[in-house]
């Protein structure tokens, strides 16, 4: 199997580098790796959506912080350069302060604010619109409008920026909200050489109605790659449904798109992405499940994954996750996808999903930052899961262990073993095929040894600095397991806490 999926893999990279289309391959899982969540703690902001330059360095903007800087701007712009997604070092490049101090507002009372971005052919690109808050927008769902966007561009790696805001306020390039929210789909470096759905020849974006939060379907437009540097609106056609691959499924009309994705209220503004190694297309759904009773006070966070073989769909469910596993008032959003650093896995790939959260302090702590986080996408047929609360009598402990119930935190069944010796140990037998540890990453934490089978695993640590508490995190994973009973035992290696929550058993279907 694994000699196979490496086949697999580098067939697909040599078919997108070829220019040639691949079949896809069905996802049949989705998740967040959060033991490897990452923060940059020396930024502030929001709305990170990066995308993967001709010089292979990472470039983003923000909203509604200072950056990598030192004053906040309504929208500035970033490089992210290193060869490790968690060891990327941020750097402001432009200021952007044409487009406003703070949340500077117009006179319409709406702000700019940056949406997708990319690199194509050596020129980056920017779409801008302006939004206007849920506390002002009169939305009935309290939901951030999005209105008249236009394409800005530089030719200088983001030194200078065309067109003005003073233009793109007084003529946007698409007037009115059916285009305000556009992202760009990623290929790749320098806008990808990837013959899947023509995108070697086009370029394509989508956009929700009109909203930066929970809107409601989402239309697909393309460009010929080479007229794109004319910013001419009217160069843009648009989806009207059928099949994409036939010139007679596109409308100059913007009237005429008609939505590759529908879904009331949770259409949040997202940037699909291609995975060569798979030939699918991923989108993150993101969207706050309650109506908001203000702004912005989500009660919780979903993250809804899709696939797709081509851009125009069909867009099918992988699966889902909510952000509870934070402790506290504290909630993540916008979720984009990163086409650099893609790698295969046994038994699939994993990409990089980068968002921000909320609340908007700007203190190393906060969470109102960039983050990156592994998002894993397997393709081997799906496995039962079983969770094993830590009472359970099949984990042996010895030492000097404390059962705590009732804590204020996400625990799963509301109770955890802890302990703060070294030496300690917990022991968990099983029947299946694969198993997990959960526990909290929090700056408390200690290293915990691993054993499978009476075997050292690896070394874990738990112990996470500048975040808040997170819970039910899976911090030790081994999924191919043969038949037959199996025995976890984990010890910990230090005078911090180690903490045992939950194990996970899993099985073949």
């Amino acid at each position: 199997m694994k000699i196979r999926l490496v086949i697999l893999a580098l067939v697909g990279i040599w078919l997108s580098v070829a220019g040639i289309s691949r079949a896809a391959v069905r996802i049949t899982d989705a998740y967040l790796d959060l033991n490897r969540i990452h923060k940059w703690d020396d930024c502030n902001g929001d709305t990170w959506d990066p995308f993967w330059a001709d010089d292979d360095n990472l470039y983003a903007f923000n909203c509604d912080g200072r950056g990598f800087g030192s004053k906040p701007r309504n929208l500035a712009f970033n490089r992210l350069a290193g060869d490790q997604p968690d060891a990327l070092v941020g750097a402001m490049i432009n200021t952007m302060d044409e487009y406003g101090v703070g949340e500077q507002k117009g006179p319409d009372g709406a702000t700019w604010k940056a949406l997708g971005q990319e690199c194509i052919d050596s020129v980056f690109y920017c779409f801008v619109s302006r939004q206007t808050y849920g506390s002002d927008s009169k939305d009935l769902l309290i939901r951030q409008t999005a209105a008249n966007a236009s394409l800005i561009k530089s030719t200088d790696h983001g030194i200078t920026w065309s067109r003005s805001a003073a233009e793109n306020y007084a003529h946007p390039m698409w007037p009115g909200r059916r285009f305000g929210a556009p992202y760009f789909i990623h290929y790749g470096k320098n806008g990808g050489s990837v013959g899947q759905d023509g995108a070697d020849h086009f370029v394509y974006a989508i956009s929700n109605n009109g909203f930066w939060n929970d809107g409601d379907d989402v239309i697909l437009a393309r460009i010929d790659r080479k007229k794109l540097p004319n910013l001419d609106p009217l160069d843009w056609t648009w989806f009207t449904g059928g099949d994409g691959g036939n010139d007679s499924s596109w409308s100059s009309k913007i009237s005429d798109a008609r939505p590759i994705f529908s879904s009331p209220a949770k259409c949040g503004t997202t940037s699909p992405c291609y995975v060569p190694a798979l030939g699918v297309y991923v989108m993150v759904v993101w969207y706050n499940p309650q109506i908001l009773s203000g702004w912005f006070n989500p009660s919780r966070m979903n993250y809804d994954f899709y696939q797709a073989e081509h851009p125009w769909g069909p867009w099918t469910f992988i699966s889902s996750c909510t952000d509870q596993f934070i402790v506290g008032n504290s909630h993540w959003y916008g979720p984009t996808l990163c086409p650099k650093f893609q790698r295969t896995i046994d038994g699939g790939a994993e990409i990089c999903l980068f968002n921000a959260g909320c609340p908007f302090d700007d203190v190393p702590a906060s969470i109102y930052k960039a983050w990156e986080i592994p998002l894993v996408l397997k393709t081997t047929p799906a496995m039962a899961r079983a969770l094993v609360n830590d009472d359970d009598p099949r984990i042996r402990y010895t030492g000097n262990w404390t059962n705590s119930k009732g804590r204020p935190f996400s625990d799963y069944s509301g109770d955890v073993h802890f302990t703060t010796t070294p030496g300690d140990a917990a022991e968990f037998t099983f029947t299946g095929n694969g198993v997990e540890y959960l526990t909290e990453k929090y700056h408390d934490e200690g290293k915990v040894n691993v054993y499978l089978d009476g075997k050292f695993a690896e070394t874990v640590n738990p112990n996470m600095q500048n975040f808040p508490r997170l819970c039910q995190i899976t911090v030790y994973r081994s999924p191919t397991l043969a038949d037959g009973v199996h025995t976890l035992r984990i010890v910990n290696m230090s005078g911090h806490y180690a903490l045992v929550d939950a194990f996970r058993v899993l099985e073949r279907r």
